[in-house]
């Protein structure tokens, strides 16, 4: 890897962190270990373009995973980042558990 995408990498993954819903967000897939973006959306009321374009900052960072289901689209932290699983420790500092309803997607729209 040359050292112009290692910054590009690193930019990536700390702006993906600077935005305190994104920050709250990860808190939240590290709790639940797995999320709907219908989980997002309800949990943080926010609407679904708002929690699709977080996703997307975060994917690009490569700090969350995701896997379509259907109509649904599922998330869950990549663990197999190494610089994400250095500061998880420091995510899970002070985290409350997370409170989201995980039947959020079972009603059709």
């Amino acid at each position: 890897m040359q050292t112009g995408t290692k910054v590009t990498e690193l930019v990536k993954f700390f702006f993906a962190l600077s935005e305190p819903i994104r920050l709250e967000i990860v808190r939240a897939l590290l709790s639940a270990k797995e999320l709907c973006v219908c989980q997002i959306t309800q949990a943080f009321g926010l609407s679904q373009p708002n929690v699709s374009f977080h996703m997307r900052v975060l994917r690009e960072a490569d700090l969350v995973l995701w896997e379509r289901r259907g109509r649904w689209v599922y998330y869950r932290l990549n663990l197999e980042n190494p610089m994400l699983r250095a500061v998880l420790p420091f995510i899970e500092e002070g985290m409350e558990v997370s409170k989201i309803q995980t039947t959020a997607c079972e009603v059709e729209p």
